[in-house]
């Protein structure tokens, strides 16, 4: 087995309660890395579209008008339920961990709130410490009339950064480490109309990715302030792809490459700075684009593989998780080489 290689993944997966195929958290898994993946168990869960690791736990929101953060315990390879506690709000697409408080932290897209829940899998009386998002609104009419929390990312010192797609802003947010009650730090403004979605850190800036505008910005810290300092297109308006939509949902960074799922086009772009750039126009530049081997690729993890590296793409509309090896020079991705079948997934999660 290549070392770092994964033998088991979870899917989060859209249900038939928002008229999708998926049954829960799917759980595959395989006993060297050139053998087939296996479905091993699904755990029933409506519509877990986002998942989160702890040590020997599994957590899951469960994005309904209700809003619950679902957890499960690992036992001899199996989830376990352990508990399920309100998400603190309508709608939940974000889950993660808090890293200087420890706690789960929750992105309540509907209701426009965060909310922090402790990351004991089996505390039953978990309570959601709520915290709503400043009022406010955004150009798109009908996405950004009034704040919508998509994702909850971590930063260097010890706060968090809420991307607020309906606001068009940052919010940025302290968790208190004994109490678990946030507060907010700074709200960091946006372009208008970006709809920011999903965040990474490349080196000490920012990457934001853009849903509404379709291109990835870079923020640096300065201060307290983060502030834009350029914005690239994450895809070649001269080339078509799929529908011609551009609407950006993961961006993670991996050896110096940026990439970024492009639903609409159903694509995956590639960001890189060149190597003989003039310090003065050393910036991200968009040097490929390919299909991502499905429609609608709302999530992406990378993992190692015999030949590098493979990117492992849920396309939510296609039923599929798509494998596309990493090309070990350009890191451009190549076609997919294999499909794992399993009803719209949204998330994927190594273990």
């Amino acid at each position: 087995m290549t070392a770092g290689a994964p033998t088991r993944l979870y899917l989060g997966c859209y249900t038939a309660g928002s008229g999708c195929h998926g049954q829960g958290i799917s759980v595959f898994e395989r006993g060297e890395i050139d053998e087939p993946w296996r479905l091993e168990q699904v755990a029933g869960v409506s519509d877990p579209s986002f998942l989160a690791l702890t040590e020997g736990a599994v957590h899951a929101v469960s994005e309904t008008t209700a809003g619950r953060v679902v957890s499960f315990t690992v036992s001899a390879g199996q989830l376990v339920p352990a508990s399920v506690a309100a998400s603190g709000g309508s709608s939940p697409c974000h889950i993660a961990l808090d890293p200087a408080s420890g706690a789960i932290v929750v992105a309540n897209y509907g209701a426009g709130t965060l909310a922090v829940l402790s990351a004991d899998a089996f505390d039953e009386a978990r309570v959601a410490r709520v915290l709503p998002l400043p009022g406010g609104s955004g150009p798109v009419v009908d996405r950004q009339e009034g704040p919508h929390t998509h994702s909850v990312t971590a930063t260097p010192w010890g706060t968090l950064l809420l991307a607020d797609l309906g606001t068009d802003r940052l919010v940025e947010v302290r968790v208190d480490p004994i109490t678990l009650e946030p507060h907010f730090v700074a709200v960091h403004p946006m372009p208008s109309g970006s709809g920011p979605r999903h965040l990474a850190w490349w080196g000490s800036s920012l990457l934001v990715a853009g849903e509404l505008d379709g291109r990835v910005h870079v923020m640096s810290y300065t201060d307290g302030v983060l502030e834009v300092d350029y914005s690239v297109a994450s895809y070649d308006v001269r080339v078509n792809h799929g529908t011609g939509e551009a609407l950006l949902s993961h961006i993670e960074v991996y050896h110096e490459r940026v990439y970024v799922a492009v639903r609409g086009r159903d694509t995956v772009a590639v960001l890189a700075k060149p190597e003989s750039a003039a310090p003065e126009t050393n910036r991200l530049t968009l040097v490929g684009e390919v299909p991502c081997g499905g429609r609608w690729p709302r999530h992406f993890a990378i993992a190692p593989s015999l030949e590098g590296a493979d990117l492992y793409v849920a396309n939510q509309m296609s039923d599929t998780v798509s494998i596309l090896a990493l090309d070990a020079i350009t890191g451009i991705p190549r076609r997919a080489m294999s499909l794992i079948e399993t009803g719209s997934p949204s998330c994927v999660v190594f273990a």
